[in-house]
């Protein structure tokens, strides 16, 4: 069961790259857009941005970003705080690691249950983008399902402890 959660979480990471990708290029487009609008300007001619693209980047930000949460959670990729547990004993190590770990999967889970309910709530107010028209709740069960792989990924981070016997 591991090993598929860990497929899908990849394959998830890679999804949210390639949205990644697909921003970096609208945002080349659309800069290229502006500097030859600049230089259109100088015969009075115009070049258009890209519409709505603040919108779509807005809802895919969101969308990729989150998706590399539980990749980064499973490889423990997270940044830490060791300056103070550096000199502390072995004991108090796997007592702050189990601790992080279990936050990190409660916050995960409010995260979900709450976009959740974020999601029925836009859907029912019919929230849209203000360019494009697009309806809001469409990007967000994706960040449903990243935290819910999130939590997935941590809940495995803590039988990782119990079978090294530390908190690293």
């Amino acid at each position: 069961m591991k090993d598929f959660f860990t497929r899908m979480i990849g394959i998830w990471a890679l999804l949210g790259g390639a949205l990644l990708l697909l921003i970096v290029g609208a945002t080349v487009i659309n800069a290229a857009g502006f500097t030859a609008n600049m230089v259109a300007r100088m015969w009075d001619g115009n070049v258009p941005g890209l519409p709505g693209y603040e919108d779509g980047v807005t809802m895919l930000v969101g969308v990729a970003a989150l998706a590399m949460f539980p990749y980064c959670q499973l490889h423990r990729g997270h940044a830490t705080v060791e300056i103070l547990m550096e000199n502390a004993p072995a004991w108090a190590n796997r007592v702050v690691s189990f601790l992080s770990v279990a936050l990190t999967i409660g916050i995960a889970l409010y995260m979900a249950w709450m976009l959740t309910i974020g999601v029925s709530e836009a859907r029912a107010d019919h929230t849209e983008t203000a360019v494009l028209g697009w309806p809001v709740w469409i990007f967000m069960p994706s960040a449903v399902i990243s935290c819910i792989l999130w939590a997935i990924a941590a809940y495995t981070n803590l039988f990782e402890m119990e079978e090294t016997g530390d908190g690293t």
